[in-house]
């Protein structure tokens, strides 16, 4: 039975999760950090402007039992997160990670082969963060499961009935394989996209430039996709760009909230990842590379003129 639920990354939308399921049982929802961010994360998270205090686990000797973990943080952090997480877990953990790209079950189970892990994804939040403040209206759907879930495991059923008991609208699919590579297509294509043209969301459906990058990037994707033998088409590419096109006007992709504030980003997992990929397969993939250099100079330009190159 799971009961102890854990996140680890308290970013837009790890601490979004954490509001609603803390509100619910606080007793048993922790907060995983160590160092100097568990240091910080004790003074308090607010979020939509109210601060609450969860119990946060840093140290082993607290000797607490995490039966489902999250992984919320960003994908350029897994490998300290790996680190953060091998002494405060045991092998009954259930992994859910829920970052935006399609590596990182892989990577948890080869880092933890005797642990459960699922996929994950969260779709349609507005959770944002400003400063060290968080804000959301709405915190969208949360999929998980195994690759395939055809024949549903007791532990993807019970953990959807937790995480429903905590407030979360949560859901199964079939083929969560799948259903990650939707998203990761939805943010390789719009997120670039929106940092590239410095755009929020209401442009998407009035400048058909935009869409037609859009459109570039993510039929590389699907290039690859079949390469890989993942079960997308054209059909998930046009329905992903009618979801982005009417999203809310003032919405902007997390990618461009955490360029705009000086943030690491996830080019790596994004276009990097599709670059990878079409040269494992050779298949050409010129837009996706063309982002890569385009943002990753940015950044670096930025970096050299403040002085952190």
């Amino acid at each position: 039975m799971i009961k102890t639920v854990g996140i680890l990354g308290a970013g837009s939308v790890g601490s979004a999760l954490m509001y609603e399921m803390y509100k619910r049982d606080p007793d048993n929802v922790y907060l995983l950090a160590t160092g100097d961010r568990a240091e910080r994360l004790r003074k308090g998270i607010s979020v939509n402007n109210e601060e609450f205090y969860p119990i946060i686990y840093s140290d082993p000797a607290q000797d607490i039992h995490i039966d489902l973990l999250i992984l919320a943080a960003k994908t350029y952090s897994m490998d300290s997160v790996i680190d953060d997480i091998r002494l405060l877990i045991d092998e009954d953990t259930i992994l859910l990670p829920i970052e935006n790209g399609i590596t990182t079950t892989q990577l948890l189970q080869g880092e933890f082969p005797n642990n459960r892990v699922f996929y994950g994804v969260v779709l349609r939040t507005d959770a944002h963060r400003m400063s060290r403040r968080v804000y959301y209206h709405t915190l969208g759907e949360m999929q998980i499961g195994y690759a395939d879930n055809h024949d549903e495991k007791p532990e993807v059923r019970e953990s959807y009935e937790r995480l429903k008991e905590l407030g979360i609208n949560v859901k199964v699919y079939e083929d969560m394989r799948r259903a990650k590579w939707r998203k990761w297509m939805l943010n390789t294509g719009a997120s670039q996209t929106a940092v590239e043209v410095q755009a929020e969301c209401g442009f998407f459906g009035q400048v058909k430039e935009v869409r037609s990058l859009m459109k570039m990037l993510m039929d590389e994707i699907l290039a690859v996709g079949r390469a890989e033998n993942v079960d997308i088409n054209e059909d998930d590419r046009d329905e992903v760009i009618e979801m982005l096109v009417n999203f809310p006007p003032d919405k902007k992709m997390s990618m461009l909230q955490d360029y705009e504030a000086g943030r690491p980003i996830e080019i790596e997992e994004y276009a990097g990842e599709v670059v990878r990929l079409g040269r494992k397969h050779g298949i050409p993939t010129p837009a996706n590379e063309i982002l890569y250099l385009a943002i990753t100079a940015r950044q670096k330009i930025r970096a050299l003129r403040k002085g952190y190159l």
